[in-house]
C-alpha cells in the first residue's frame, strides 16, 4: 500500500509542477521517487517518510537555487522588449487579459500561455492579439487591430 502512496505523490507532484513552474513540487516528487524505491526494498513506512523528507529538503535546498538561476534570467528592464520565438506571433484570448495584477491566457499554435498587457484595459475573450514581448513564460500582448474592449 505504501508503494501506491508514493506513486500518487509522484504523479501529483509532477502535475503540480507542470501547472506552477515553481520548481518546488519537482523536488517533492524526487523525494517521493526515492521513498518509492525504499518502499520496494521493504523498509517500514516511518523510514520511507524520513527518506522522503530528507531527500526533498536536500534536493530543494541544494539543487533548486541552481535550477532557478539556470532557468530564470535575472530580472531586466521590462520596458525593453525581449525577443523570443513568440514575439510577433498571433493568438486569441482565452481568458480576459489585463495588466500584470490581472493576467489572462491566450492560445497560440494550440498552446495556452499566460498573458498581460500594458494598455490599462482588459482585452476580451476571443480577441485576436499579437505578442509584443515576453518575460519567462508570460507574454505581453496587444489586440491585432489596435483596439481593446
Amino acid at each position: 500500500m505504501a508503494v501506491f502512496f508514493w506513486v500518487v505523490i509522484i504523479v501529483v507532484s509532477g502535475l503540480a509542477e507542470l501547472h506552477t513552474n515553481a520548481l518546488a513540487a519537482l523536488f517533492v516528487g524526487v523525494g517521493a521517487g526515492v521513498a518509492f524505491v525504499v518502499a520496494l526494498g521493504g523498509a517500514s513506512f516511518p523510514v520511507q517518510a524520513l527518506v522522503w523528507l530528507v531527500v526533498t529538503v536536500a534536493t530543494m535546498s541544494l539543487l533548486r537555487p541552481i535550477a532557478l538561476r539556470k532557468l530564470r534570467p535575472a530580472a531586466g528592464d521590462l520596458a525593453k522588449p525581449m525577443t523570443t520565438a513568440l514575439t510577433g506571433q498571433f493568438g486569441v484570448v482565452q481568458d480576459a487579459v489585463g495588466d500584470e495584477v490581472h493576467p489572462g491566457r491566450i492560445k497560440i499554435h494550440g498552446e495556452s500561455w499566460r498573458a498581460v498587457n500594458e494598455l490599462g484595459v482588459v482585452i476580451a475573450v476571443a480577441t485576436p492579439v499579437v505578442v509584443t514581448k515576453a518575460y519567462g513564460t508570460t507574454l505581453w500582448v496587444e489586440p491585432r487591430d489596435g483596439s481593446a474592449t
